[in-house]
């Protein structure tokens, strides 16, 4: 998942809604506002079925063979609405855990924050879906997927106790990379420096 860029401009309240969304998705689980996320119990919480390139019916082993191995860096994941309401994600088993969180979590964000695809790209089948692109959207799904797996009191605590960004990255399933952005979009360093840590 490629991360916002810090100038984004956002919808009115949409990041304190992500935080709060972001957090009250982890209580209705049992976790922890603080404590990691993982997005395959995230789905199956929200009943979500994940699949793989092999478990799609009609695909051809060639075409299994090209999405997995050669044309293994060209996709992520995909949320596929079944109807207004029902989703299912293919995903890619292929990318490192912590990529496969995280685009998970984008995929979610999408579900969640109820997008939906023009009526004429719906109308193409798989292949008019696939290519469509909202800026807004992707905006959207990539700032609140990043809330999902590394929400701001996770990150609150761990800066509290000096966990490395590194070993931050490990806990949370999460890129070194998405820590870093992540420390700087929400202010959290900022913000502890302010209250004595």
């Amino acid at each position: 998942m490629p991360l916002p860029q810090k100038n984004t401009k956002f919808k009115r309240g949409f990041k304190k809604w992500s935080d709060d969304k972001a957090i009250e998705l982890r209580e209705e689980i049992g976790l922890f506002a603080s404590s990691p996320l993982c997005a395959f119990d995230l789905c199956e919480h929200l009943k979500i079925p994940i699949f793989v390139p092999h478990q799609i019916k009609g695909l051809s082993d060639r075409q299994i063979n090209t999405l997995l191995n050669e044309g293994n860096s060209h996709w992520s994941a995909a949320s596929i609405p079944i109807d207004d309401s029902n989703y299912i994600i293919i995903h890619n088993p292929n990318h490192s855990q912590a990529r496969q969180q995280s685009n998970l979590m984008h995929e979610l964000a999408h579900i969640i924050c109820k997008h939906k695809i023009p009526i004429d790209k719906l109308n193409l089948g798989l292949t008019g879906f696939l290519r469509n692109h909202n800026e807004e959207q992707e905006n959207e799904a990539e700032w609140f997927g990043s809330c999902l797996q590394l929400p701001r009191p996770s990150l609150m605590w761990a800066f509290k106790r000096k966990v490395k960004r590194e070993e931050i990255a490990i806990f949370f399933n999460a890129s070194v990379d998405l820590v870093g952005y992540s420390i700087i979009v929400t202010g959290v360093n900022r913000r502890l420096s302010y209250m004595g840590y």
